[in-house]
Order: C-alpha cells, then structure tokens, then sequence
C-alpha cells in the first residue's frame, strides 16, 4: 500500500505535517485476512474529496472498535481495535498489546473490541510528536443482564520512535473510573481552534464528565449536570455538529420497538459546557441506533434498523421537523444479511455514510445531506464493498474546524494560510513563499518527485511538461496546503507536442479538463475560439498583442473531440483536441 509505505520514506518529519487537514481521509473496514479471506481488510480513501475503496492484506480484525489516524497527507499512521495498536506497516506497534485489560479483553482478543464509538484518536495540541487514544472499556453486571463502561482510559504515542513507526509511551491510563455509559465518545475542537473537548455521560443519568486536551497534557474539568435523565444500557452514537455548535445523545433504551432518545444540547466550545437541552423520545421498530450531522450543521440524521430520520436543527421545533427519508427497502445480502441501517459516519467528501446491523457486503451513503427531506437523497446498499464488513465504522471527530472568530477564547494565533508565486527561467523557477500568519516551517513538493524546505526555494526541472506544485506551510496552530499546475517550458515548442504551426496544447489528450496553450506571435489582436465536433462554438477568449500562453480550465465538458481555432484576422490556426 503506498499510502502506508509512504510514512516510512518521510520518517522524522511525520508530525510537521500531522497538524494538517487529512487525519480521517483513510477508513479501514473488515477482519482478518489471514483466517478468511472473504473478510479480509479493506480501504475507504477519500483522498482527493472522492471515494476509493480497495483490499488489503491485514491480521487486525475490526468489530464496532474502530480508532485510526492518518497524516496530513493521508498517509496512515496507526489504527487500533481495542486490543492493541497497530503500526502502519500492520504490525503491533512496541508495546502496543493489552489496551483494555479484563474479561472482555480476553473474550474479544482473536476478533477485535464490541463497543460502538469505543475510541477517538487526537494528536496533541503543538506537538511534534506525541497522539492520543482516549478510549473505553466494556463490563457487565453479575446477572450478565446490563452492559456499561467502567473506565475511560488513554494512550499515548510517540511517533518519532522507531524511524517513524511510533512506539507507545503509556497505556490503561485512567481519566474515570466508575459505572458510564458505554462507549459514545467523541470530542471537539475548543474554541482557540488548537485544543480539544471531550465529553463522557454517566450511566443512565445527566451527568457529563468533561475533559480538556492541551499542549501540556489532559485535564479532568469536572461534572456538567443538564437536562433529564437518559437511560443506559444499549446502543446509540454520539456526534458534535461540524461546526462545533452542537452536541447530540441518540440512545436506544431495549430493544426491537422501545423508545430511541434524541438528545440536542448547545455547546459552548469556549466553556466546555451544555446548554439549552432539547430532549425527546420517539419509537419506532429500531434494534439499533445511530446518529450523523450534515456538513452545514443542520440536519440531523438518526438511523433507527428501518428508518432514517431527518431533524433540522435550526427550526424553532427540532422534534416536530422530522422527516422520514429512508425506508429499509428489504434489501439481504446473500438473501439472509439484512442491510438495515446502524453507525453513520460524516465523511471527508461531505456524506454520511451508514453500515448494517449484521455483516454486510455493502454501505448506506447520504449523497446530499444539506438538502431538506428527500433531496438528500439515501441511497441503501450503493456503496459496494470487496468483503464483508461485520458492523464495523470508524469514529472520528471534525479535525478540520478552526478557531471561533471573535470568541473571547480566540486568543491563540490563526492556523496558516499557504500561498504562493513563482517566477520562470526556462526550465528553472524560483518559488517565493507568499503564506500567511506565522509560519514556522515549510515542505515544497515540485510534482517530479522532488521536495525542499526553504521558505524560496530554487528548482530546475529536467524535462518540460505540466507539473503539480504544492506548498504545506505550518505553525504552532496547524498547516495549510496550497497547489497549483504549473506550466514548465523550453525555447520554443519542443518537449511538449507537435506543434500545429505556431499554435501547440499540453497536454493533449488531458482528463483533467486543463490545457495550457501556446500561440502564435502577433502583432495584433486576435481570438482563440473552442467548438466541438460538430462546429458549434462553445466559447471564446480574446488574445491580446504578443501574448504567448493561456490556461484554459475546461471542467464543464464532457469527454470528447474539440477544436481550438486561433485567429488574428490575417492567419487561421486550428487544433484537435481530445478531453477523456
């Protein structure tokens, strides 16, 4: 897997990029693919804000247990099920075994941890180094009638040990020690954009412990009590909204037909605290529970086994705004796995994501969840996956939210802001750094293979042709990735195409809708015309005098042949050109 393999070739310099954007851009699904094959590992890459999803071969099976984080590239760092923490090469990271020590250790040690929302992974504010697993155990009363949680633990990683691989500094470290509800952890970023929240509810009660992660380590903040009771005992999620506003309860209190509880709170993302409850309970046929909050912050999304609900956030009544948006349509994979609805998941390509109930060989995705009522759009069983997935889905928090503009907690510096410019010399360009808000270190990537960490560098390029240059600037707060295609030429036309006379495009055939164009030198003013197979004129730009080069941006079109007519009102040039 390149992905993976890639943190090994950046080795020390893993955490200057950890401060970027891409924790959560890989998803890993299924079980073991040594005992059986047909359950083995899989990938969900978002990279690039679209939908990859291939097989690997992976010995760490995943249940409802599902933590990872990725780099700021995307490149895995490490992942865990609950039982150990695993490297990005797939192997027990050093002293790594024996999270979540006791009974259900043991009992869940070939097949991976059964508790939704079991773990959250956080890399700690300002460090270059050191991540965070805050997550929870499993316990049963002695009539084996009730599951809770009994601790709330952390681990803490140092990914600059072993040439990058990471090693585990500590484990079992108890924030909580006593009866909570299980599982249902989740966190948010604090209002100064850098640190974080979490939020952990005691068992059937209102009471929340509150904890804060900072530069210096984590803080136990006490006990929130708001609201009424809610019951404990069976499954649900636990979501904040994207924008931080908001935080949710979805509870399942029995089984098949009980109640579901819905519970809104506000957040203040500067305090720590709940407020303004909104509280209400609505039975259906559910038999499991799930929750997930549109990109915009809206629309609430509650999957109950058969139905998908939808709640807006923003209406004067939350609970009367529900709209029934899915329907379980009866689909079984193999005629015998019902694809209900369970965990859902907001995704990097602004989706939510469901999984099933059972094993299952496919994912639920909502394709528009900004959109009111059936304009978002369900699609069951749309997302077809190469082996089975047994309940599994990762859970992971909003990295990308920023500061709260104009919050008296705003008093942190801003994240970066990349940009930048660049001169030309043939085939040598000189980059100058234009990014903004205290920037502490650069990484250049020229799209030849080749990096640099000045601030303006200086880079000769051995072949013309179109190259992808980005900029990933960083400070204290966070990184910013800034890219761009970039047009690299010799004298004249050679290295990029025949040229048709003096009128040449690169590169030609192009499926990224992008073509840089060289024209004719002429003293007066000219046209360049786009028409398509069957003449019709599509668009026009005016070419002024001595102009040699334009960038045309045509992501409008299908694939297909076109022409470029090039025309001073003297000479005609014309020039196919193929778009897959």
């Amino acid at each position: 897997m390149p992905r993976f393999l890639l943190l090994i070739l950046i080795g020390l310099s893993t955490f200057s990029k950890l401060q970027g954007q891409e924790y959560d851009y890989l998803w890993l699904l299924g079980n073991d693919s040594q005992t059986n094959p047909e359950y083995g590992g899989m990938i969900l890459d978002f990279f690039d804000d679209t939908l990859t999803i291939f097989t690997e071969y992976r010995t760490t099976p995943f249940r409802q247990f599902n933590t990872s984080l990725c780099d700021s590239l995307g490149n895995i760092l490490f992942y865990s099920n609950g039982i150990g923490v695993i490297n990005s090469l797939g192997i027990l990271m050093e002293n790594g075994a024996g999270l979540n020590p006791g009974f259900f250790y043991d009992l869940y040690e070939n097949d991976g941890y059964i508790l939704n929302q079991g773990a959250v992974s956080i890399i700690q504010p300002e460090s270059d180094s050191i991540a965070y697993i805050f997550y929870m155990d499993v316990d049963i009363n002695e009539a084996f009638n009730d599951a809770f949680s009994s601790h709330v633990y952390f681990a803490t990683i140092n990914m600059l040990n072993n040439n990058g691989l990471g090693s585990v500094l500590q484990k079992n470290q108890e924030l909580v020690s006593r009866k909570l509800d299980k599982g249902k952890i989740t966190a948010v970023k604090h209002a100064n954009g850098r640190d974080w929240w979490l939020l952990i509810r005691s068992y059937g009660s209102n009471q929340y412990h509150t904890f804060l992660l900072n530069n210096e380590g984590v803080f136990n903040q006490g006990i929130q009590v708001i609201g009424d009771s809610i019951p404990s005992g069976s499954v649900g999620q636990a979501v904040f909204s994207p924008d931080g506003s908001k935080y949710i309860q979805a509870n399942l209190f029995g089984f098949f037909g009980n109640p579901f509880w819905v519970n809104i709170y506000n957040f203040d993302r500067c305090s720590g605290q709940l407020y303004n409850p909104v509280q209400f309970t609505y039975a259906d046929s559910a038999a499991c529970l799930g929750a997930a909050i549109s990109p915009n912050s809206q629309f609430l999304y509650i999957s109950s086994y058969k139905k998908i609900f939808q709640y807006d956030l923003w209406a004067a009544d939350i609970e009367a705004s529900r709209i029934t948006v899915a329907e379980w349509d009866g689909f079984a994979d193999e005629g015998i796995f019902s694809n209900t609805f369970y965990l859902a998941q907001l995704a990097p390509d602004g989706k939510i994501y469901i999984n099933s109930n059972n094993s299952a060989l496919h994912l639920h995705v909502i394709n528009h969840p900004d959109s009111l009522g059936l304009a978002c759009e369900v699609c069951q069983h749309c997302v077809e996956l190469p082996s089975w997935n047994s309940f599994s889905m990762p859970n992971f928090p909003n990295y990308r939210l920023a500061h709260e503009t104009d919050s008296p907690c705003d008093t942190l510096r801003q994240p970066p802001t990349a940009a930048w410019n660049y001169e030309s010399s043939l085939l040598q360009l000189s980059f100058h750094d234009a990014s903004t808000h205290d920037i502490r270190a650069w990484r250049w990537a020229f799209g030849d293979g080749a990096t640099d960490t000045l601030a303006h560098p200086v880079h000769t390029y051995a072949q013309p042709g179109t190259y992808q240059i980005c900029l990933t600037a960083t400070n204290p707060r966070g990184a910013d990735t800034h890219c761009e295609q970039v047009a690299v030429f010799t004298t004249g036309l050679a290295g990029l195409e025949e040229a048709a006379a003096d009128l040449a495009v690169f590169p030609n055939p192009t499926k990224d809708r992008l073509l840089f164009v060289t024209l004719p030198l002429t003293e007066q003013d000219a046209w360049l015309q786009l028409s398509n197979a069957q003449g019709l004129r599509l668009n026009q730009w005016p070419i002024g005098r001595s102009q040699q080069q334009i960038k045309l941006e045509l992501v409008e079109l299908p694939a297909g042949i076109y022409f470029l007519n090039w025309s001073d009102g003297v000479n005609n040039l014309t020039k196919k050109v193929i778009l897959h």
